[in-house]
């Protein structure tokens, strides 16, 4: 008589914790979510017609020199992109300055491909935007001209031989 007593004792305690259990997890599920930095970023994007690409990755770099070694690192949190062109998107509590904007900013646009950079300020609700044009060297771009031209060449001879043994 005991031992189903204790038995049925444990088993209502054992459901009376499953109950528990399954009560707060479907609370958390209620839950809103905090609205974070990042988010409120994505929100003004989609808005106003920018399509989110991909997860951007960080652009880090390390400078030697003979009075000692500084490294720093810079990632966009979006890349994004709106009419053809793509923007390494930054969100930010402080405005950027222009000339931030042009020395520090413009490394990492070109480096991820994009053609300029925009930075959500959601403290003071602003948004500044800087399009890059790249001008790059004439041997830079002889240079690929020809990488491009071999590529073809070599595309182009497989070809053949594909035809001709084929």
């Amino acid at each position: 008589m005991i031992s189903s007593l204790a038995l049925v004792c444990a088993l209502a305690a054992m459901a009376l914790w499953l109950r528990s259990l399954a009560a707060s997890l479907w609370r958390r599920d209620e839950e809103t979510p905090v609205e974070g930095l990042k988010t409120m970023g994505r929100r003004w994007l989609e808005a106003n017609g920018y399509e989110l690409l991909k997860g951007s990755e960080g652009v880090t770099h390390v400078t030697r020199m003979t009075s000692g070694q500084w490294s720093g690192s810079l990632r966009p949190d979006f890349i994004a992109r709106k009419e053809g062109r793509e923007y390494a998107v930054f969100v930010r509590t402080e405005p950027v300055s222009e000339q931030e904007l042009h020395e520090r900013y413009a490394l990492v646009a070109l480096l991820h491909g994009a053609s300029g950079v925009i930075v959500i300020d959601v403290m003071q609700e602003s948004v500044q935007t800087a399009v890059y044009e790249w001008n790059r060297p004439r041997h830079v771009r002889r240079k690929e001209a020809v990488h491009r031209v071999l590529w073809a060449l070599g595309g182009a001879l497989v070809a053949l031989i594909a035809w001709k043994h084929g």
